[in-house]
């Protein structure tokens, strides 16, 4: 682990902080690529989510803490299988599920 401490949510690999962002906008765009509605499969699924509905809400939400840096979906997806391996799928789907909330809970309202 680098000097600068992690905060909840966030979480280092190879060196570099990494978090989850969700906005409006990245919303739709995930629900237009998986013809889903993210709000909707959370409810269905008492908060599971699919694992393709997983990897599309972690490649377009990844960003670089320092400086909010977008990852780029390439390299997300690529990072995201790795990762769920490590960590576990329940773990990351609690990660994603508990950061959609923080930023998107008006969805879910």
């Amino acid at each position: 682990m680098s000097e600068t401490e992690l905060q909840e949510g966030q979480f280092e690999v190879d060196g570099t902080i990494y978090e989850l962002r969700f906005n409006f906008q990245k919303i739709k765009t995930i629900e237009l690529s998986s013809g889903k509605a993210v709000s909707a499969e959370l409810v269905k699924n008492d908060g599971v989510l699919s694992l393709q509905l997983m990897e599309l809400l972690f490649s377009f939400g990844l960003v670089e803490s320092k400086g909010l840096k977008v990852v780029p979906q390439k390299k997300a997806r690529e990072m995201f299988e790795s990762f769920i391996e490590a960590n576990g799928g329940m773990t990351v789907n609690n990660l994603i599920v508990e950061k959609f909330q923080e930023d998107c809970g008006f969805l879910l309202r």
